[in-house]
């Protein structure tokens, strides 16, 4: 069979996605939740931050640039900040992942890169943290501090 087997970020499940550029859309199984950005480079394919787990981080952001945003549900700062990363992430589509992790339904991640303050923005290449960024900030402000990432 083609493709990567995933976890849904929603209820867990493994699944089976289709390879990237197969025109399929990916959904869980179970909960039937879409699985956007599933695979490695899907989100950057449609413009959308990729949902990361605990369980889907490390391979997530093994190869290529990845913007990673640590966030929390009741974080106003966060909230300020998603529109921003969703505007940034249709831009950079095909250059750069922009991805979201919720520090408090994924504490695995969170706790191994002692991520303590929310919005925390960490930019990992292949894998590797190269920049971490504390604090919501404007689209212009972003784009200046990420502007040796993105392409």
């Amino acid at each position: 069979m083609d493709g990567q087997v995933v976890r849904c970020p929603q209820c867990g499940q493994a699944n089976r996605v289709p390879p990237v550029g197969s025109g399929k859309t990916a959904v869980c199984g179970k909960c039937r939740a879409p699985l956007v950005g599933a695979q490695s480079g899907a989100a950057a394919d449609n413009g959308h931050p990729v949902v990361l787990t605990d369980a889907t981080f490390a391979s997530s952001i093994r190869n290529g640039s990845y913007v990673v945003d640590f966030w929390a549900a009741w974080c106003g700062p966060c909230k300020m900040l998603e529109p921003v990363l969703e505007e940034l992430a249709e831009e950079q589509a095909g250059k750069v992942t922009f991805a979201r992790l919720n520090v408090d339904e994924q504490p695995l991640v969170t706790r191994r890169l002692d991520v303590m303050s929310m919005p925390t923005l960490i930019v990992f290449r292949d894998g590797r943290p190269v920049k971490q960024l504390v604090g919501a900030r404007g689209k212009a402000s972003l784009r200046h501090e990420l502007e040796e990432f993105l392409a």
